[in-house]
């Protein structure tokens, strides 16, 4: 039981709100981005790219140790619902990281908005993900 008081662990739980933070300081981020303070809104990109990287490795580890579980069940909600969030949520992963850390991105506005939209989703899919995986399954997935 972790201490948001689901049926998630205490990682599920941190994971959700190192990602819902990492969030919040992107779009803090672009308040700086904005205003035109640009020193600013490239270190905290920074920042919540860092975050995510940590949130990644805890989501990673859940999701190759339950490989098999996902493929097995394909059609079935919690499966699809993390497919999606994997297929949304790693180019947007990786993407951002070219992005925050000058990497073979041009940093324009297009690559940049279409990284934020695709990290939207990818986050609004991983709250989907773990309100079905901890909240709305009524037995173990395993």
């Amino acid at each position: 039981m972790g201490f948001l008081g689901t049926k998630a662990g205490p990682f599920a739980d941190l994971t959700l709100i190192i990602s819902i933070a990492s969030f919040i300081i992107l779009c803090l981020s672009i308040v700086y981005a904005k205003r035109k303070i640009l020193s600013r809104h490239f270190r905290m990109a920074r920042i919540a790219m860092l975050l995510l990287i940590i949130a990644f490795t805890w989501m990673a580890f859940r999701f190759i140790g339950g490989f098999y579980s996902i493929v097995s069940r394909l059609t079935a909600l919690p499966s699809l619902a993390v497919l999606s969030h994997v297929v949304i949520g790693a180019p947007a992963l990786i993407l951002g990281i070219f992005l925050a850390f000058d990497r073979m991105i041009n940093k324009t506005r297009y690559p940049m908005r279409t990284v934020f939209l695709l990290w939207i989703l990818a986050l609004f899919l991983g709250i989907g993900v773990y309100i079905v995986r901890y909240i709305l399954m009524t037995f173990p997935p395993r």
